[in-house]
């Protein structure tokens, strides 16, 4: 596989991602890889009240476990590409087998060393992932992957609804979470890599780099400014998405007065908008052509589906959150093809650092959010996701007019 193709011209448009969706073995494994992660991360939210009324936290240090995953995605968005090549074939198996043993650690340990421990662990696969999955499938395809990573979020996403439902009907029968949470992803991804292990490849770079010819390299010592501009927005819009993955099922329960395993599956209501979404993301991004129409339109949405569930009583309140699922959707994947499309002849340190903007946005927004709950309410501190909506929504505005 070519990795260090230069990007065509246009390359930097959501219009130019490839027309048709090449589902080789390798894809899907990739496309799979993904599910497990959205399954665990989605199922971290649902289990995230459990662990504070099992060991009596405020939401501020509940908030660590998920500032322990972030924490893996950072390390990894420092030190991920060399990783990488010092892993060679075996990176991939690598952060699948890290991911889920560290779900597994963290649903065995009963204190809160062996939780946080599972926790880190987990977000080191995860981080790994999340850096390796995407570059393997833009190198893999044609164009600036937008439509393959888009695919691989559908697939996330749609596991993420499972995960809910699955540990909301395990609570509601009081067999508790832990079943739930880590038995789907490990079998999973023990077929994974007893199936697929000519299929995970992980994209490496060549010892030859073509010339940019958008001159974007050389500026700011890595990536340029049009990569981190995006990178900029890529926290932005992974902070919006994990205050809603963390906290959802703790604001229907807390907020809208749903029992806990109501709590916990009508959160899916929010994956379940994102996978719907997510789902349409090929020909969505042929439709809209500019990714700045398409973030402008999507940011908006989201904030009226954040209007809704902040105002409306319970029953439209889930609405609401299946609205915000819908608008936020799309951000991640646009934003990501577009950041990988403005780094294109360093595929994996561009997607590492692409973790590391994710690493530092769940690391920061979740736990704000927690803390901003524990001073004052979950009610006033849920507005935080909309803020950062809001500022994504005006860069978009000035990043369209700018390119008018």
């Amino acid at each position: 596989m070519d990795t260090d193709r230069a990007p065509d011209e246009g390359t930097h448009r959501a219009g130019a991602s490839d027309t048709t969706s090449e589902r080789t073995a390798g894809t899907i494994a990739l496309y799979a890889m993904f599910g497990c992660l959205g399954y665990l991360l989605a199922s971290f939210g649902s289990i995230l009240p459990e662990l504070r009324e099992e060991r009596d936290l405020p939401r501020a240090e509940a908030a660590l476990y998920p500032s322990a995953f972030a924490l893996g995605l950072v390390v990894i968005g420092l030190i991920g590409p060399r990783l990488t090549e010092r892993l060679g074939r075996y990176a991939l198996p690598t952060a699948l087998t890290a991911l889920v043993g560290g779900a597994a650690l963290l649903a065995a340990a009963g204190g809160r060393l062996g939780t946080a421990a599972g926790a880190l662990i987990f977000g080191l696969g995860g981080a790994g992932l999340v850096q390796l999955v995407p570059a393997a499938l833009r190198a893999a395809h044609h164009g600036d992957g937008t439509v393959q990573i888009g695919e691989a979020n559908a697939v996330a996403s749609a596991a993420s609804v499972l995960s809910p439902i699955l540990i909301g009907a395990a609570l509601a029968h009081g067999l508790g979470w832990r079943t739930a949470f880590v038995l789907p992803p490990l079998t999973a991804a023990a077929l994974l890599l007893l199936l697929a292990r000519t299929s995970l490849r992980t994209p490496v770079r060549s010892k030859t780099t073509p010339a940019d010819p958008s001159g974007t390299a050389a500026v700011g010592g890595g990536g340029g400014w049009v990569f981190w501009g995006w990178w900029g927005d890529l926290v932005l819009a992974v902070g919006v998405e994990f205050c809603m993955v963390f906290w959802a099922a703790d604001f229907l329960g807390s907020v809208k007065g749903f029992g806990a395993g109501s709590a916990a599956t009508l959160s899916a209501a929010f994956v379940l908008g994102m996978a719907v979404g997510r789902a349409a993301a090929g020909p969505v991004v042929r439709v809209a052509g500019r990714p700045e129409r398409l973030l402008l339109v999507a940011a908006f949405v989201g904030i009226a589906g954040f209007a809704v569930l902040w105002t409306s009583p319970a029953p439209v309140a889930v609405a609401g959150l299946l609205l915000v699922g819908l608008g936020v959707a799309l951000l991640y994947p646009v934003i990501l093809g577009q950041a990988l499309a403005a780094w294109a002849s360093q595929p994996v340190r561009a997607a590492a650092r692409c973790a590391l903007a994710s690493g530092v946005a769940i690391g920061i927004a979740p736990p704000l959010l927690g803390t901003l709950a524990d001073l004052t309410t979950l009610r006033a501190a849920v507005l935080v996701a909309p803020a950062l909506l809001t500022v994504l929504l005006v860069r978009c505005g000035w990043r369209l007019r700018a390119t008018a």
